[in-house]
Protein backbone atom coordinates (compact mmCIF):
# COMPACT_ATOMS: atom_id res chain seq x y z
CA UNK A 1 0.00 0.00 0.00
CA UNK A 2 1.34 3.69 -1.09
CA UNK A 3 0.88 6.26 1.44
CA UNK A 4 1.76 9.99 0.67
CA UNK A 5 1.52 13.29 2.83
CA UNK A 6 2.78 16.57 2.01
CA UNK A 7 1.98 19.08 -0.36
CA UNK A 8 -0.76 18.21 -2.15
CA UNK A 9 -2.07 21.61 -4.00
CA UNK A 10 -2.51 20.01 -7.42
CA UNK A 11 -3.25 16.86 -6.33
CA UNK A 12 0.26 15.25 -6.40
CA UNK A 13 0.02 13.23 -4.04
CA UNK A 14 -2.51 11.51 -6.01
CA UNK A 15 -4.92 11.16 -2.24
CA UNK A 16 -7.91 12.05 -4.57
CA UNK A 17 -8.13 15.35 -3.30
CA UNK A 18 -6.03 18.79 -3.61
CA UNK A 19 -5.33 19.54 0.54
CA UNK A 20 -2.05 19.35 1.95
CA UNK A 21 -1.90 15.99 5.06
CA UNK A 22 1.05 15.65 7.65
CA UNK A 23 -0.51 12.27 8.20
CA UNK A 24 0.04 9.56 6.03
CA UNK A 25 -2.36 8.88 3.73
CA UNK A 26 -3.47 6.31 1.19
CA UNK A 27 -3.21 7.10 -2.28
CA UNK A 28 -5.88 6.19 -5.05
CA UNK A 29 -5.31 4.77 -8.45
CA UNK A 30 -7.69 4.61 -11.31
CA UNK A 31 -10.23 1.99 -11.64
CA UNK A 32 -9.38 -0.97 -12.61
CA UNK A 33 -5.42 -0.63 -11.83
CA UNK A 34 -3.20 -2.12 -9.18
CA UNK A 35 0.13 -0.21 -7.89
CA UNK A 36 2.46 -2.89 -7.61
CA UNK A 37 5.74 -1.87 -5.30
CA UNK A 38 7.59 1.34 -6.57
CA UNK A 39 11.03 0.96 -8.07
CA UNK A 40 10.90 5.05 -8.04
CA UNK A 41 9.34 7.62 -7.83
CA UNK A 42 9.92 11.29 -9.26
CA UNK A 43 8.27 14.54 -7.62
CA UNK A 44 8.43 18.01 -9.38
CA UNK A 45 7.06 20.81 -8.06
CA UNK A 46 3.36 20.25 -8.56
CA UNK A 47 3.27 16.28 -10.17
CA UNK A 48 4.26 12.94 -8.99
CA UNK A 49 5.66 10.01 -11.40
CA UNK A 50 5.90 6.37 -10.38
CA UNK A 51 7.53 3.37 -11.60
CA UNK A 52 6.31 -0.18 -10.19
CA UNK A 53 8.27 -2.83 -10.01
CA UNK A 54 6.28 -4.53 -12.35
CA UNK A 55 7.26 -1.64 -15.05
CA UNK A 56 4.09 -0.04 -15.03
CA UNK A 57 4.05 4.14 -14.52
CA UNK A 58 1.95 6.02 -13.13
CA UNK A 59 1.17 9.88 -12.31
CA UNK A 60 -1.02 12.43 -10.76
CA UNK A 61 -1.05 16.10 -10.41
CA UNK A 62 -1.06 19.16 -12.63
CA UNK A 63 -0.85 18.21 -16.15
CA UNK A 64 -1.69 21.14 -17.63
CA UNK A 65 1.08 21.05 -20.08
CA UNK A 66 1.61 17.62 -20.31
CA UNK A 67 4.37 16.42 -17.88
CA UNK A 68 2.06 13.55 -16.46
CA UNK A 69 2.66 12.07 -19.77
CA UNK A 70 -1.84 10.91 -19.89
CA UNK A 71 -1.36 11.79 -23.55
CA UNK A 72 -5.29 13.66 -23.04
CA UNK A 73 -6.52 16.98 -22.49
CA UNK A 74 -6.71 15.73 -18.96
CA UNK A 75 -5.26 18.89 -17.02
CA UNK A 76 -5.17 17.49 -13.43
CA UNK A 77 -5.64 14.55 -12.02
CA UNK A 78 -6.05 14.27 -7.96
CA UNK A 79 -5.91 10.14 -8.12
CA UNK A 80 -2.59 8.22 -9.88
CA UNK A 81 -3.04 7.11 -13.76
CA UNK A 82 -1.05 5.31 -15.87
CA UNK A 83 0.69 6.97 -18.74
CA UNK A 84 2.80 6.10 -21.43
CA UNK A 85 5.20 8.04 -23.33
CA UNK A 86 4.72 7.16 -26.92
CA UNK A 87 7.56 4.75 -28.32
CA UNK A 88 7.52 2.60 -24.83
CA UNK A 89 6.09 -0.72 -24.93
CA UNK A 90 6.81 -3.69 -23.50
CA UNK A 91 9.39 -4.72 -26.12
CA UNK A 92 10.46 -1.38 -24.89
CA UNK A 93 9.71 -0.25 -21.03
CA UNK A 94 10.70 2.25 -18.68
CA UNK A 95 13.21 1.63 -16.56
CA UNK A 96 13.77 4.82 -14.29
CA UNK A 97 11.86 8.10 -14.16
CA UNK A 98 12.76 11.72 -12.99
CA UNK A 99 11.38 15.22 -12.44
CA UNK A 100 12.24 18.64 -12.74
CA UNK A 101 9.95 21.21 -11.49
CA UNK A 102 7.43 21.38 -14.66
CA UNK A 103 8.99 18.38 -16.55
CA UNK A 104 8.81 14.44 -15.60
CA UNK A 105 11.89 12.34 -18.12
CA UNK A 106 11.52 8.74 -18.49
CA UNK A 107 14.42 6.35 -19.72
CA UNK A 108 13.94 2.73 -21.37
CA UNK A 109 17.03 1.08 -22.53
CA UNK A 110 16.90 2.29 -25.53
CA UNK A 111 15.76 5.82 -25.38
CA UNK A 112 14.88 8.72 -23.16
CA UNK A 113 11.33 10.52 -22.90
CA UNK A 114 10.55 13.91 -22.12
CA UNK A 115 7.12 15.73 -21.36
CA UNK A 116 5.77 19.38 -19.66
CA UNK A 117 7.60 22.71 -19.71
CA UNK A 118 11.64 23.06 -20.27
CA UNK A 119 12.00 27.02 -20.42
CA UNK A 120 15.86 26.40 -19.80
CA UNK A 121 15.85 23.45 -21.84
CA UNK A 122 14.88 20.30 -19.52
CA UNK A 123 13.31 18.78 -22.14
CA UNK A 124 16.47 17.90 -24.00
CA UNK A 125 14.85 18.11 -27.15
CA UNK A 126 16.43 20.31 -29.22
CA UNK A 127 17.13 24.62 -29.56
CA UNK A 128 14.32 26.35 -28.58
CA UNK A 129 11.97 23.45 -27.66
CA UNK A 130 10.18 24.52 -24.50
CA UNK A 131 6.65 22.62 -24.17
CA UNK A 132 5.87 19.34 -25.18
CA UNK A 133 2.31 18.31 -24.38
CA UNK A 134 3.50 14.57 -25.36
CA UNK A 135 6.25 12.30 -24.05
CA UNK A 136 8.29 12.20 -26.92
CA UNK A 137 11.89 10.73 -27.34
CA UNK A 138 14.81 12.77 -27.34
CA UNK A 139 16.85 12.34 -30.68
CA UNK A 140 19.82 10.21 -31.00
CA UNK A 141 19.69 9.32 -27.11
CA UNK A 142 21.58 7.73 -25.75
CA UNK A 143 24.72 6.59 -27.57
CA UNK A 144 24.68 3.88 -29.68
CA UNK A 145 25.36 0.62 -28.35
CA UNK A 146 24.97 2.35 -24.59
CA UNK A 147 21.87 2.44 -22.06
CA UNK A 148 20.69 4.58 -19.21
CA UNK A 149 21.52 3.29 -15.69
CA UNK A 150 20.47 6.18 -13.47
CA UNK A 151 18.88 9.52 -14.38
CA UNK A 152 18.74 12.41 -11.86
CA UNK A 153 16.55 15.97 -12.10
CA UNK A 154 17.39 19.71 -10.06
CA UNK A 155 14.73 21.96 -10.33
CA UNK A 156 15.61 22.62 -13.87
CA UNK A 157 18.46 20.20 -14.86
CA UNK A 158 18.75 16.54 -15.34
CA UNK A 159 21.44 14.42 -16.05
CA UNK A 160 21.86 10.51 -17.22
CA UNK A 161 24.64 7.60 -16.50
CA UNK A 162 24.92 5.31 -19.23
CA UNK A 163 26.47 1.87 -18.67
CA UNK A 164 29.95 2.73 -19.95
CA UNK A 165 30.42 5.55 -16.68
CA UNK A 166 29.72 8.37 -19.06
CA UNK A 167 26.95 11.01 -17.94
CA UNK A 168 25.27 13.30 -19.92
CA UNK A 169 23.24 16.54 -19.19
CA UNK A 170 20.81 18.84 -20.36
CA UNK A 171 18.77 21.95 -19.13
CA UNK A 172 20.14 25.04 -17.01
CA UNK A 173 24.33 25.01 -17.10
CA UNK A 174 24.58 28.20 -16.21
CA UNK A 175 26.19 27.44 -13.06
CA UNK A 176 28.73 24.77 -14.24
CA UNK A 177 25.96 21.96 -13.22
CA UNK A 178 27.62 19.99 -16.69
CA UNK A 179 31.36 20.58 -15.23
CA UNK A 180 31.28 24.32 -16.95
CA UNK A 181 30.03 27.22 -16.70
CA UNK A 182 27.39 27.65 -20.14
CA UNK A 183 23.96 29.05 -20.41
CA UNK A 184 21.06 26.91 -21.62
CA UNK A 185 22.07 23.14 -22.49
CA UNK A 186 19.04 22.13 -25.38
CA UNK A 187 20.31 18.51 -25.86
CA UNK A 188 22.49 16.16 -24.62
CA UNK A 189 25.99 17.10 -23.75
CA UNK A 190 28.55 14.58 -21.73
CA UNK A 191 29.82 16.11 -18.65
CA UNK A 192 33.29 17.19 -18.51
CA UNK A 193 35.88 17.20 -15.67
CA UNK A 194 34.63 13.87 -14.39
CA UNK A 195 38.09 11.41 -13.90
CA UNK A 196 36.23 8.23 -12.97
CA UNK A 197 33.40 5.73 -14.11
CA UNK A 198 30.21 6.78 -12.66
CA UNK A 199 27.83 4.92 -10.98
CA UNK A 200 25.33 7.22 -9.33
CA UNK A 201 24.02 10.58 -9.70
CA UNK A 202 21.81 13.30 -7.76
CA UNK A 203 21.25 16.96 -8.62
CA UNK A 204 20.66 19.85 -6.06
CA UNK A 205 19.22 23.15 -7.23
CA UNK A 206 22.45 24.06 -8.98
CA UNK A 207 24.93 21.57 -8.63
CA UNK A 208 25.55 17.64 -9.74
CA UNK A 209 27.34 15.05 -7.71
CA UNK A 210 28.33 11.75 -9.17
CA UNK A 211 30.12 8.99 -7.78
CA UNK A 212 31.89 5.71 -8.92
CA UNK A 213 32.00 2.40 -7.89
CA UNK A 214 31.19 1.64 -4.06
CA UNK A 215 34.68 -0.39 -4.28
CA UNK A 216 36.33 2.99 -4.08
CA UNK A 217 33.50 5.63 -3.89
CA UNK A 218 35.18 8.12 -5.71
CA UNK A 219 32.96 11.27 -6.17
CA UNK A 220 32.57 15.10 -7.15
CA UNK A 221 30.34 18.14 -7.10
CA UNK A 222 29.93 20.01 -10.38
CA UNK A 223 28.04 23.42 -9.73
CA UNK A 224 27.66 26.19 -7.14
CA UNK A 225 29.81 26.24 -4.54
CA UNK A 226 26.85 27.62 -1.73
CA UNK A 227 26.90 26.35 1.42
CA UNK A 228 30.15 25.23 0.96
CA UNK A 229 28.77 22.11 -1.32
CA UNK A 230 31.79 21.27 -3.46
CA UNK A 231 34.87 22.78 -1.19
CA UNK A 232 33.38 20.47 1.60
CA UNK A 233 32.79 17.00 -0.26
CA UNK A 234 35.15 13.91 0.30
CA UNK A 235 37.23 12.71 -2.64
CA UNK A 236 35.66 9.42 -1.86
CA UNK A 237 33.28 7.56 -0.20
CA UNK A 238 34.33 3.52 -0.21
CA UNK A 239 31.78 1.46 0.64
CA UNK A 240 28.62 3.90 0.02
CA UNK A 241 24.90 2.25 -0.03
CA UNK A 242 22.76 5.14 -1.08
CA UNK A 243 23.29 8.63 -1.99
CA UNK A 244 20.32 11.49 -2.22
CA UNK A 245 20.31 15.09 -2.95
CA UNK A 246 17.66 17.69 -2.07
CA UNK A 247 18.19 21.52 -3.25
CA UNK A 248 21.28 23.05 -0.89
CA UNK A 249 22.34 19.13 0.23
CA UNK A 250 24.10 15.99 0.01
CA UNK A 251 23.15 12.96 1.82
CA UNK A 252 25.54 9.53 1.52
CA UNK A 253 24.36 6.47 3.17
CA UNK A 254 27.22 4.32 4.52
CA UNK A 255 28.09 0.57 5.63
CA UNK A 256 27.37 1.39 9.67
CA UNK A 257 23.95 3.27 8.77
CA UNK A 258 25.38 6.33 9.83
CA UNK A 259 24.32 9.40 6.92
CA UNK A 260 27.81 11.92 5.70
CA UNK A 261 25.81 14.82 5.26
CA UNK A 262 27.00 18.55 4.10
CA UNK A 263 24.98 21.94 2.88
CA UNK A 264 22.64 24.25 4.02
CA UNK A 265 20.90 23.66 7.20
CA UNK A 266 18.59 26.46 7.53
CA UNK A 267 15.55 24.24 7.91
CA UNK A 268 17.34 21.73 9.94
CA UNK A 269 17.87 19.55 6.46
CA UNK A 270 21.11 18.04 8.08
CA UNK A 271 20.99 15.05 10.37
CA UNK A 272 20.27 15.54 14.06
CA UNK A 273 22.63 14.79 16.03
CA UNK A 274 22.14 10.40 17.57
CA UNK A 275 19.95 9.43 14.15
CA UNK A 276 19.89 5.85 14.77
CA UNK A 277 21.26 3.23 12.33
CA UNK A 278 19.53 3.87 8.72
CA UNK A 279 18.78 1.10 6.44
CA UNK A 280 17.80 3.41 3.44
CA UNK A 281 17.33 7.20 2.61
CA UNK A 282 15.22 9.62 0.75
CA UNK A 283 16.08 13.44 0.11
CA UNK A 284 13.25 15.40 -0.73
CA UNK A 285 13.82 19.77 -1.93
CA UNK A 286 14.82 20.15 2.35
CA UNK A 287 13.26 17.08 3.95
CA UNK A 288 14.61 14.06 4.68
CA UNK A 289 12.77 10.25 5.04
CA UNK A 290 14.92 7.71 6.76
CA UNK A 291 13.84 4.02 7.54
CA UNK A 292 16.10 2.83 10.53
CA UNK A 293 17.23 -0.71 10.98
CA UNK A 294 14.52 -1.73 12.59
CA UNK A 295 11.56 -0.23 10.01
CA UNK A 296 10.76 2.55 11.55
CA UNK A 297 10.26 5.79 9.30
CA UNK A 298 11.76 9.28 10.50
CA UNK A 299 11.35 12.77 8.93
CA UNK A 300 13.16 15.95 9.61
CA UNK A 301 13.78 19.20 7.79
CA UNK A 302 11.25 21.98 5.98
CA UNK A 303 7.49 20.11 7.30
CA UNK A 304 5.80 23.19 6.14
CA UNK A 305 3.03 21.60 4.33
CA UNK A 306 2.93 18.27 6.44
CA UNK A 307 5.83 16.08 4.42
CA UNK A 308 7.65 15.96 7.91
CA UNK A 309 4.54 15.20 9.85
CA UNK A 310 3.99 17.33 13.37
CA UNK A 311 5.31 18.30 15.12
CA UNK A 312 7.05 21.40 13.46
CA UNK A 313 8.01 24.68 15.10
CA UNK A 314 7.11 27.93 14.39
CA UNK A 315 8.91 28.28 11.54
CA UNK A 316 7.62 24.93 9.64
CA UNK A 317 10.56 23.11 10.68
CA UNK A 318 11.77 19.59 12.34
CA UNK A 319 15.14 21.10 12.80
CA UNK A 320 17.48 19.12 15.67
CA UNK A 321 15.25 15.90 15.87
CA UNK A 322 13.46 13.80 13.65
CA UNK A 323 9.58 12.67 13.71
CA UNK A 324 8.49 9.25 13.94
CA UNK A 325 6.18 8.54 11.57
CA UNK A 326 3.43 5.76 11.96
CA UNK A 327 3.16 3.70 9.27
CA UNK A 328 0.45 0.72 8.74
CA UNK A 329 2.99 -2.43 8.15
CA UNK A 330 6.73 -3.41 7.42
CA UNK A 331 8.19 -0.47 5.32
CA UNK A 332 9.15 -1.64 1.68
CA UNK A 333 9.96 1.49 0.16
CA UNK A 334 10.16 5.24 0.81
CA UNK A 335 10.68 8.59 -1.42
CA UNK A 336 10.56 12.18 -1.41
CA UNK A 337 10.12 14.79 -3.46
CA UNK A 338 9.39 19.17 -3.28
CA UNK A 339 7.73 19.16 0.54
CA UNK A 340 6.01 15.74 -0.48
CA UNK A 341 6.78 12.24 1.14
CA UNK A 342 6.20 8.44 0.23
CA UNK A 343 5.89 5.39 2.12
CA UNK A 344 5.06 1.84 0.73
CA UNK A 345 4.42 -0.68 3.26
CA UNK A 346 3.26 -4.32 2.69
Amino acid sequence: MLSAFGSNGSGQLGLGHDEDVHDPSTTTIQENYTLARPQRIAAGGNHTSILSADGAVFAAGDNSNGRCAFGTALESSSQFRPCSPAGSDSSNPITTCAATWEASVFASDRQVFTCGTGAKGELGQGENTIESAQAQPIPDFPPPDTRVIDMAAGMNHVVAVLDNGDVYGWGNGRKGQFGEATSIVWSPRKLSGISFPVCRAVCGREFTFVIGDPSQGQCAVLGADKWSIASAAPKSVPGYIDVGAGWSNIYILQQDGSILAWGRNNHGQLPPSNVPPIEAIAAGSEHVLAKTRDGKVLAWGWGEHGNCGLPIDDSGNVAGRWNEIQTSGPVEFIAAGCATSFIFTS
